[in-house]
């Protein structure tokens, strides 16, 4: 039976007590109805994977002990950013959350002049970002990574492309004449997609003047929330990772 993976993000050592976090806490006894003397994965990207045990439950609380380590830290030598479209709802969290199954390693919601999505108060910024953080730390448990990739707050495509430092360098572009799976590419990617509307033609001459070489998926037109699995897939394939 596959053990349960929960994200921990203070440093775990070996013989610890561990006392989780209390919304952890409620999935684990509330939700899942584990008890006292099961056993669970406890992991982040500083300390590696460990095994422990529940030592207690009690409302509102889970108490575990951790044994030994099963995974040391260990990066993949591969660095891929996502900028990604702000699209509505479901759509948003589902590129999100495949993506950082896929092994994504920063994602950076972007505002588009096609896009359908703006955010006027910090304060429904900081709810969105929470939520989406929420969904990167669940996909990580469910994937088997030991780091969480961090999901940035929104920025306007100009801010975005200024900020890159990958050295390849690719804007998904439907209308493009070269394929992803023909571009070279180094072990440092960054990957624009746009929203559902696609992108205006200023800021396909912004893409252009940031040194980004557009590359398209083939000749269909995948959804905003669709294209960074196939897009990731492709990747993540031709680094042979």
């Amino acid at each position: 039976m596959r053990l349960t993976r929960i994200y921990f993000s203070e440093p775990l050592t070996a013989d610890s007590n561990v006392l989780l976090p209390k919304e952890t806490s409620h999935y684990l006894a509330n939700v899942l109805r584990l008890k006292a003397g099961d056993t669970i994965l406890l992991f982040n990207e500083s300390n590696g994977e460990f095994l422990a045990t529940i030592n207690e439950v009690k409302k509102g609380s889970v108490s575990t002990i951790v044994a030994e380590q099963r995974r040391a830290p260990a990066g993949s030598g591969i660095s891929i950013e996502l900028g990604l479209g702000l699209s509505k709802g479901d759509r948003m969290d589902y590129g999100i959350q495949k993506s950082v199954e896929m092994g994504v390693t920063a994602i950076t919601p972007i505002y588009c002049e096609f896009g359908e999505v703006r955010f006027k108060q910090a304060a429904r910024v900081e709810k969105k970002l929470r939520h989406w953080r929420r969904v990167a730390v669940s996909a990580t448990e469910q994937s088997g990574r030991l780091d969480v990739a961090p999901i940035e707050a929104p920025q306007n495509i100009s801010d975005w492309l200024g900020s890159v430092k990958a050295s390849t360098r690719l804007c998904l572009d439907p209308a493009a004449e070269v394929r992803l799976g023909d571009q070279p590419l180094s072990s440092s990617v960054a990957v624009l997609i746009g929203p559902e509307g696609g992108f205006s033609e200023a800021e396909l001459a912004l893409v252009e003047r940031s040194r980004l070489a557009r590359v398209t998926l083939g000749p269909r037109i995948l959804r905003t929330e669709t294209a960074p699995v196939a897009a990731l897939a492709v990747v993540q394939h031709l680094l042979g990772n």
